[in-house]
């Protein structure tokens, strides 16, 4: 049983019930949110659950929601997404 258990720890590979994604945003400024919780800047990592389908990004500057991205993570792992705000993009109304 110790073996099983060590096996299961040490060597988690196929089997491991959670995968990473990074997100990166050129514009240094803007904070970076996955799910409402805040990453960071720049690049950033999140790990999830297998099971997990899609993953809600949203990007603020000054408070302010300007980029909203629902992505597809069924069946991908350890994949860069690369977040495009769009250089005329415009405030949303929702305040954080």
């Amino acid at each position: 049983m110790l073996v099983a258990l060590l096996s299961t720890l040490l060597l988690p590979g196929c089997s491991s019930p959670l995968k990473v994604f990074s997100f990166s945003c050129q514009e240094r400024q803007v904070e970076i949110y996955v799910d409402d919780e805040y990453l960071g800047r720049d690049l950033v990592h999140i790990t999830v659950p297998k099971s997990r389908e899609y993953i809600n990004v949203s990007c603020r500057e000054n408070g302010m929601e300007i980029y909203h991205k629902r992505f597809s993570v069924k069946g991908r792992k350890g994949q860069l997404f690369e977040l495009q705000i769009p250089k005329n993009y415009r405030y949303s109304s929702k305040p954080y």
